[in-house]
């Protein structure tokens, strides 16, 4: 896989492709980055660029503001990223004081991770968004793309979405994207319902959950000096395993 953008299918007058210094952050009085914040811009990221502004002049598709969220443009940004491991950290600074609908493309070596953040209407300054929600996808090898990441990739086409409004066209890549997120388990993927996803949604959260305790629950046995407390923690690990793959198959 070359370049992602092929998949959006956006055109080219929505294609930005402009590199943002990183000055663009720290000299803007109206951002005061946080000491933490200036170190994750300065050593965790490489380069940024703003691929694509998505606008209503230029797309035909209409903005949308109701009492908790605004959707005036939507913005998509190129991220690349020095250490993997802090992928969440330069998307929250990133999302957080940019002021639009985003999706954030991150880029490690020669893989890749979508994510998108749900952002409200801040209630104390109504001019502000506040994030309520970050989505990530699982990591996507450039070099090696299997068939599903390939459909799902295919899904974050703008023809395959709602295009009343900016507010359905946001909703169309956070519902691919989390369709993406509960096909886990799955060898192929699919769109799924909004509802549908967020029912499994909450199913991957208490598999996630089941998990950790499995995980707790080992690290007291290799404490345990008592046999018989160690026979019944293998018990209860045994049961909720069997809970988990029950989970697991309703995903699929």
């Amino acid at each position: 896989m070359e370049n992602i953008n092929e998949f959006l299918g956006l055109p080219k007058s929505c294609f930005i492709n402009t590199r943002m210094p990183k000055k663009a952050f720290t000299d803007n009085p109206e951002f005061e980055l946080k000491k933490e914040e200036k170190a994750i811009l300065k050593e965790e990221i490489d380069n940024i660029y703003f691929e694509y502004s998505l606008k209503p002049l230029i797309l035909n598709i209409s903005k949308y503001e109701d009492d908790n969220v605004r959707y005036e443009e939507i913005e998509i940004f190129k991220i690349k990223i020095n250490n993997e491991n802090k992928y969440n950290k330069v998307c929250e600074f990133i999302q957080k004081y940019i002021q639009y609908p985003m999706l954030i493309i991150i880029e490690h070596n020669n893989t890749i991770k979508i994510n998108a953040a749900i952002k409200k209407i801040n209630k104390v300054d109504n001019s502000k968004l506040v994030i309520d929600e970050m989505i990530y996808t699982d990591w996507i090898n450039k070099d090696a793309v299997t068939e599903k990441e390939i459909d799902f990739l295919k899904s974050l086409s703008i023809s395959k979405f709602n295009t009343n409004n900016l507010f359905t066209v946001y909703e169309g890549y956070i519902n691919s994207i989390k369709s993406f997120i509960v096909a886990k388990y799955k060898d192929e993927f699919e769109v799924k319902s909004i509802d549908k996803v967020s029912k499994d949604i909450e199913i991957l959260d208490k598999i996630t959950k089941l998990e950790n305790e499995v995980i707790g629950l080992r690290n007291n046995i290799k404490k345990e000096t008592n046999i018989g407390s160690k026979v019944e923690l293998n018990v209860k690990i045994k049961k909720i395993e069997k809970e988990i793959e029950s989970l697991k198959y309703t995903l699929k």
